[in-house]
């Protein structure tokens, strides 16, 4: 099997029709241009069949969650694609829907007169579920390619309960892996460049703003001008971190701090749409300390969280974090997807046996959905995380942790707190809606982690984390000082 093989399966009982039009890749989650796998395949493919590729990247009003800031993220990353489309030569087919509905069928009429339908395969949120939905409507044979990782998931092995499990199988992987990243540029062949006209008005990009005020979505979740989508300003963030951030990393990423002082990337939201590929940013990252090749890495450090990559603490302390401990959430939902449902369904059974001790605890405080929307808690610093996640789609990764936390202790079950946090998260957070998200919520009820003593009342054996602990462990004053100039949330009716 070629290495490049291991990133793709087929769905469905399609098959490849040599007479179609073209090969169509649907652009689902990896939302750009170059680096892609899923891309690389599409070109080749068109390019075995004789015939042109078309890039179909659709932007529907009714997914999960919708809002303006998360169609602008998305619009704004469909503006920079067209641009590198008319460059590299591709067919490149944007469509928005305007009313309800308005692209009901759409998809299924541009797979049935596909040659091949190429897909992203992402194992999170809507995106199995609509890929499953057109395999069901088409005969035209579907592939998916995993562009995920810098490892492909299916060479990962079976789902682990460590992220110390997981690092000793990407260590393994890692060099050859390395050796059969995507393209940079993507290299566009005759048959694949062959013009071919859209069956529909593809969407003007050309102002944002424009297209955004004619569309039913409202304005409680305001964009982040701040953080603009795209390719283009994913890479100005990416540069920035490296040549301004990377350096103190690994002592200081934990420090919550304004953005402009933050050791942190804030590259999540980018790698999350797809506007940036993980390889993209490992390359960048290991050429900050010089030259770099696969035979740099360090066998004797295998499975260590520092020291593997190169000797650059800081380098090293990055890595891991982008790549297994991001890989970590990935890799779950490869196997359990299905199981973010419940919490029953996600924890360990320890983490469930201690919850469950403890659910009729007395709760010194409990707030009501609308309370906790709002930034209107008892602790300042928890309102602080939560301000910050409402105006800028963010909150520093540190306090993601105790904000999580805080929440369980304040509702009247894990299930109200588990359901409190996927909906502030994933209705507010440019970087939520992903595998990390759910995971990232389920580690601060127990998941990846192990008991901790003493046990405390409602968390039991979870490990515990409080706001006066933080102010003692970090200098919070200029953070605090960042997030009061910062809008507060509008009162929320729930």
């Amino acid at each position: 099997m070629r290495y490049g093989d291991a990133r793709v399966r087929g769905l469905g009982s399609g098959r490849t029709n040599p007479r179609g039009d073209y090969v169509l890749y649907w652009m689902q989650i990896a939302r750009r241009l170059e680096r892609n796998h899923a891309l690389d395949y599409a070109l080749a493919e068109a390019e075995r069949l004789g015939t042109p590729l078309v890039v179909y990247e659709g932007l529907r009003l009714d997914y999960p969650w919708a809002s303006a800031r998360l169609h602008r993220f998305i619009l704004e990353g469909m503006r920079d694609n067209a641009a590198t489309a008319r460059l590299l030569g591709l067919n490149y087919w944007p469509w928005v829907e305007r009313q309800r509905g308005g692209g009901r069928g759409l998809l299924a009429r541009l797979a049935k007169r596909a040659a091949l339908v190429v897909t992203d395969d992402f194992p999170c949120f809507i995106v199995p579920r609509q890929t499953a939905a057109l395999a069901a409507q088409t005969s035209t044979a579907i592939a998916l390619v995993d562009g995920n990782s810098a490892v492909p998931l299916s060479l990962l092995g079976p789902v682990v309960s460590r992220a110390a499990d997981l690092r000793r199988r990407i260590h393994k992987a890692f060099a050859e892996a390395w050796e059969h990243r995507a393209a940079r540029r993507p290299r566009v062949g005759r048959a694949a460049g062959r013009r071919v006209a859209p069956p529909f008005e593809p969407a003007p990009l050309d102002d944002i703003d424009r297209l955004l005020s004619r569309l039913p979505l409202g304005a409680s979740v305001a964009p982040v001008r701040e953080t603009p989508g795209g390719t283009a300003a994913a890479r100005r963030r990416l540069r920035r971190f490296v040549s301004r951030r990377l350096e103190g990393y690994a002592e200081s990423h934990s420090e919550p701090a304004p953005p402009d002082e933050a050791r942190t990337s804030g590259l999540s939201p980018y790698l999350h749409f797809g506007h940036l590929s993980i390889e993209e940013v490992i390359e960048r990252a290991l050429a900050s300390s010089g030259p770099w090749t696969a035979a740099a890495v360090r066998p004797d450090r295998a499975g260590h969280r520092a020291g593997f990559y190169c000797r650059d603490e800081d380098v090293n302390a990055f890595l891991d974090e982008a790549i297994t401990w991001r890989d970590l959430g990935l890799h779950w939902h490869w196997h359990r997807a299905a199981d973010t449902a419940t919490l029953d369904a996600a924890l360990p059974a320890w983490a469930l046996a201690t919850l469950g001790a403890h659910t009729t605890d007395r709760r010194p405080w409990t707030y009501p959905l609308g309370a906790l929307d709002a930034a209107q808690t008892h602790d300042p610093l928890w309102n602080a995380a939560q301000r910050e996640l409402v105006a800028t789609g963010t909150i520093h990764n540190y306090l993601r942790m105790l904000w999580g936390k805080k929440v369980i202790e304040w509702s009247r079950t894990p299930a109200d707190a588990y359901a409190a946090l996927v909906h502030l998260n994933n209705r507010y957070a440019l970087d939520g809606r992903d595998p990390n998200s759910w995971t990232g919520i389920l580690w601060c009820f127990g998941l990846f982690d192990r008991p901790w003593a003493p046990e405390r009342k409602v968390l039991g054996r979870v490990r515990y984390m409080s706001s006066e602990n933080t102010a003692r462990k970090f200098r919070l004053g200029p953070y605090l000082e960042y997030v009061s100039g910062l809008p507060a949330p509008p009162p929320s009716a729930r």
